[in-house]
């Protein structure tokens, strides 16, 4: 009986740790930055699936804005997406985006391509680094109250001893962002979990060495919101996917994606003028008062 009330009591505060670690960004306009992983979404629906959950009183806001290709480096190596378009740069949209979003809180997850698929250099390097600077510097002259600044997630590849691998450049890239201090900013060491995780396990993480499925989108967002100290159930991809509250937030995060995105405007293949945003907070409200239907059901 000691135990049980023991193993309850410690249930109950990760409960309420977890809780007032969620509502630290709760009523806050939150942004998530990145590039084709963050496009695609699955570890921002996590996270706010998550946070949602925790606190089903509270409002939580998440724009996830990611862009696939993009760069912080400005960089793009010779022949990208068949010599159709160089890597779009997110300064090109970064300064509409801080003015149209107003975000508090802003989360930036970049990296993998800012390297360009190539060896460690000190020039490409040195772009890394400049556009991490940045960023944050635009950040916080627009007023961004908290930057979490996520290291790039692994290239998951398995080479031979003495072979070159990309993941090492992605080391380097997350051990310099790992020293960065200023006020406002927290890194949140990404790559080094998802490097140690998948040496612990055969099956690969991401098929095309990149982008991460179910189980590596899951990582992400614990290890983002631990990195924000939210802690979070211990459930598979599969069991979260299935509940009707992850498909309710799931199809949100999809909806804000594709609207403010458009609403922002961006240079990829073509460029996409900014546009109006409609109707869309007005749809906005029905599918967060589905979201919120699904959390607050007894």
């Amino acid at each position: 009986m000691r135990s049980l009330r023991l193993l309850v009591g410690l249930l109950t505060s990760a409960v309420l740790a977890c809780a007032q670690s969620a509502e630290a960004l709760a009523g806050k306009r939150i942004v998530v930055l990145g590039d084709s992983i963050t496009q695609g979404g699955t570890y921002v629906s996590f996270m706010d699936y998550f946070l949602q959950k925790a606190r089903p009183q509270l409002r939580f806001e998440v724009y996830p804005l990611g862009l696939s290709s993009e760069t912080l480096s400005g960089l793009s190596e010779a022949g990208h997406a068949g010599g159709k378009f160089p890597r779009p740069s997110l300064f090109e949209r970064l300064g509409r985006t801080l003015e149209k979003m107003k975000p508090e809180v802003v989360f930036a997850c970049y990296g993998i391509n800012d390297g360009i698929y190539q060896p460690l250099d000190e020039a490409r390097f040195k772009a890394f680094q400049t556009g991490v600077t940045k960023l944050l510097d635009q950040c916080q002259a627009a007023g961004v109250k908290q930057v979490y600044l996520v290291t790039p997630p692994i290239f998951d590849a398995t080479t031979k001893p003495g072979e070159f691998n990309y993941d090492s450049v992605m080391t380097a890239y997350a051990a310099w962002e790992m020293q960065l201090k200023r006020p406002g900013l927290t890194v949140i060491d990404l790559h080094t979990v998802m490097r140690k995780a998948r040496d612990a396990r055969t099956e690969v993480f991401s098929r095309d060495r990149i982008h991460p499925g179910d189980d590596g989108h899951l990582l992400m967002a614990r290890t983002i919101l631990a990195g924000a100290g939210v802690t979070t159930p211990d459930v598979t991809a599969k069991e979260a996917m299935a509940d009707p509250l992850f498909k309710a937030v799931d199809q949100l995060r999809k909806f804000r994606a594709g609207k403010w995105l458009a609403h922002i405007g961006y240079s990829r293949e073509k460029v996409v003028a900014p546009s109006p945003l409609g109707d869309a907070e007005e749809q906005v409200t029905k599918l967060q008062a589905k979201v919120d239907e699904l959390r607050r059901a007894k």
